[in-house]
């Protein structure tokens, strides 16, 4: 939960920020869905990247970053992780923070780089060959 500068007494939990942040900037909140071939390693991974998951069902948990969705699994059992494309850029404040966090937690994260377009960025691929790329313009 959130509270309102201007008006303490009124907290917001995140999905409604996440939602309101949307509405203000006149676009759509946007949360990836994630084929995932293996539930149980799914949620120990985003767990281990230091993000909660809520399981709905044994086929499909939330991830949430401070009561905000982040991305939804959706368990597929027949996904080849080899050939999976699916894909998500995220955009953090300290790209150099969040890759320490996650090596020191052993997720396969690539060197972070300054791209020649001005992104600070580094990326990752979950066990089901999801590739999230995470990082903050220059």
């Amino acid at each position: 939960m959130a509270r309102l500068h201007c008006n303490p007494e009124v907290a917001v939990c995140g999905s409604c920020a996440h939602d309101l942040a949307g509405q203000l900037v006149n676009r759509p909140a946007i949360t990836p869905i994630f084929p995932v071939h293996d539930m149980t390693a799914a949620k120990e991974f985003w767990s281990r990247a230091g993000l909660e998951v809520e399981e709905y069902s044994p086929e499909y948990a939330f991830v949430m970053f401070n009561g905000a969705e982040v991305a939804h699994l959706d368990l597929r059992p027949d996904l080849d992780p080899e050939r999976n494309a699916a894909a998500c850029y995220v955009h953090v404040d300290d790209p150099v923070v969040w890759h320490q966090q996650w090596q020191a937690q052993g997720l396969p994260v690539s060197a972070v780089r300054t791209e020649p377009w001005g992104m600070v960025e580094f990326s990752v691929k979950d066990p089901s060959g999801n590739l999230l790329r995470i990082g903050r313009n220059e």
